[in-house]
This record gives structure tokens, C-alpha cells and sequence, in this order.
């Protein structure tokens, strides 16, 4: 699945809890934002007022979730350990 979404070029940092399976997705400020769970166990959090996505919580993430979240935002990088400081 291609997309003509450019690719996320921000602060980017993912975090990874082996323990439970959980992919953390920061892509900046979480203050005022809110998440929103778009598909099982995929969560993603916009900034309360313009709406942008400012991260994601993928639960199951290597078991289930990591090629679909790939192809919902393929704009993201979706990397264990990956980070950006978007400069």
C-alpha cells in the first residue's frame, strides 16, 4: 500500500516495553492532547485543540499491530528504539 503522504520529518522518539508488548510513540508535547482508540489496541493522541497527532499507544505491537499501524501512518516510522529530534 503506497501512500502520497510525505513522510514525518518532526521530533520522533519510540519507545518500546518488551514486558507488554507495547509500542510508545512520542511526537511531541502530550499536554492538552487526548487518545482516541482508532482500531483494537491502537491508540492514537492529537493535541486538544488543532487536532494534530502528537503520539501513539500501540498495545500488542510485535504480535499483531506493527504491520497495521505501518499501513494506517505510513508516514511514521514505526522503529523500535527509533528517534528524531527533526532537525
Amino acid at each position: 500500500m503506497m501512500s502520497d503522504e510525505p513522510k514525518y520529518r518532526g521530533y520522533q522518539e519510540n519507545k518500546y516495553d518488551a514486558d507488554h508488548d507495547v509500542m510508545h510513540v512520542f511526537l511531541g508535547s502530550q499536554r492538552d492532547s487526548s487518545s482516541e482508540e482508532v482500531r483494537k489496541n491502537i491508540f492514537v493522541t492529537r493535541n486538544d485543540y488543532t487536532e494534530a497527532i502528537v503520539g501513539f499507544i500501540i498495545l500488542d505491537f510485535k504480535e499483531k499491530n506493527q504491520q497495521l499501524v505501518e499501513l494506517l501512518y505510513p508516514q511514521f516510522d514505526f522503529s523500535i528504539g527509533y528517534y528524531s529530534d527533526g532537525k
